[in-house]
C-alpha cells in the first residue's frame, strides 16, 4: 500500500464444535473447529492467498489458531496474541443459549442490547473488555508496520469497530461477523472501515450461522 496508506484485515475464526450448537465459549481457548469451520477456514485460505502481510496476528485460543493454520499453512509465521483472545463469560461458558435464557431471564437480550448493564458472575468486566481489545489491536497497528492480518473473534473485532467509529461500547453488536468473515479497515487520515464482515469465499451452504453469537428473539 502507497502513500503510507495501511491495511489491516480482520478475521473472525472459523466455525466452532460449540458455535455449531449454539454453546457459548467465551475465553474457553480448548475448542475446537467443526468440519464446517475447517471447510470455511480452507476456503478463506484461497481469498488470503492473493493477499500480502508484512505480519500476522492471532488470538492464542484454539478455534483462532487452527484457523490460521489451515488458511494460512503451517509453517506461516503467525504471532500468537493473549490479549487478542474473546471476553471470559465466566458462569455462562459452557452453556447453551437456551439454558441461559432459562437460567437467566431477560440476561441474554439485555447483553445484546446494553451489554454494560449485564454483570456475569465470574465473567470479565464489558468495559474492561471493551478497553482490552481497543488497547491490544491499536497498540499491534502501532508497533508494526504495512499491511497485517489479525485472525481473532467477534467481540474483539466488533469493539476496536465501535472504538474507531466513535460509537458507543453498548453498540458493539450492531455489527453481524459470521465465521471467517472479512473485515478491512484502511489506516489513512483516519480509520476507514472499507469491508464488513465479508464471506464472498463462502456460498450458502458454508455460512453456517449468521452474526454473534445468537439472535435475540423478539
Amino acid at each position: 500500500m502507497s502513500d503510507g496508506i495501511r491495511r489491516i484485515d480482520l478475521v473472525r475464526h472459523g466455525e466452532s464444535t460449540w458455535n455449531s450448537v449454539r454453546r457459548v465459549q467465551g475465553n474457553h481457548g480448548e475448542v475446537h473447529l467443526s468440519e464446517l469451520g475447517r471447510a470455511q477456514a480452507g476456503l478463506l485460505g484461497e481469498r488470503l492467498r492473493s493477499m500480502e502481510f508484512s505480519r500476522v496476528y492471532c488470538s492464542s485460543a484454539e478455534r483462532a489458531e487452527e484457523t490460521a493454520r489451515i488458511a494460512l499453512g503451517d509453517d506461516y509465521p503467525i504471532e500468537f496474541i493473549d490479549e487478542l483472545r474473546e471476553i471470559s463469560f465466566g458462569e455462562w461458558e459452557g452453556l447453551l443459549v437456551s439454558e441461559i435464557k432459562e437460567r437467566y431471564p431477560g440476561e441474554l437480550e439485555l447483553w445484546f442490547r446494553s451489554p454494560s448493564k449485564v454483570a456475569i458472575e465470574g465473567a470479565e468486566p464489558f468495559m474492561e473488555f471493551h478497553e482490552r481489545a481497543s488497547r491490544t489491536v491499536d497498540g499491534i497497528i502501532e508497533s508494526s508496520e504495512g499491511d497485517i492480518l489479525i485472525v481473532s473473534h467477534g467481540g474483539i473485532i466488533c469493539a476496536w469497530l465501535t472504538h474507531i467509529l466513535g460509537m458507543s461500547p453498548d453498540d458493539i453488536w450492531s455489527f453481524s461477523l459470521p465465521n471467517t468473515s472479512l473485515t478491512t479497515v484502511m489506516i489513512d487520515f483516519r480509520p476507514r472501515l472499507r469491508l464488513l464482515g465479508d464471506v464472498s469465499h463462502l456460498d450458502g451452504k458454508m455460512l453456517g450461522f449468521d452474526g454473534m453469537p445468537s439472535p435475540v428473539e423478539k
